[in-house]
């Protein structure tokens, strides 16, 4: 049986990861759930939380998810993301100072839409500051 499984970890600018791993877990909308090599097919929305990779039976990277989608079909993962990071990226200051910027721009602007816009990225970052901090 074979030990590995292919993985791809895509966001719009960029694949952040592809390669052959023992072991995902992935921060599933219900719940976190282990992709093992021959893993049944399934598909499930992505919540925020930070997706683990395992290559010798321990974590060998980490990377945030806020949002997205994880398939798993074939003996590959394909996890869609918007936003995706290494956790060992995160700098607490540079999202307080983020926020900080963003609810200047709140209070600067009369468009609607602008305001829905910051109020998601802030929502982003306040959330991305609670599971990593």
């Amino acid at each position: 049986m074979e030990k590995f499984f292919h993985f791809e970890l895509i966001t719009p600018n960029k694949n952040l990861l592809i390669g052959d791993f023992e072991m995902v877990v992935v921060p599933g909308e219900e719940g976190d759930f282990g992709v093992l090599p021959h893993h049944s097919n399934l598909v499930s929305q992505i919540r925020p939380g930070v997706l683990r990779i395992y290559k010798n039976n321990k974590i060998d990277k980490s990377f945030f998810l806020y949002s997205g989608f994880a398939e798993v079909s074939d003996n590959n993962l394909i996890v869609l993301s918007e936003t995706a990071f290494d956790v060992n990226d995160f700098k607490l200051n540079n999202f307080k100072d983020n926020i900080s910027k963003f609810e200047k721009l709140k209070n600067q602007t009369k468009s609607e839409d602008e305001i829905l816009f910051i109020e998601k990225k802030l929502k982003e970052f306040n959330t991305i500051i609670d599971i990593l901090n």
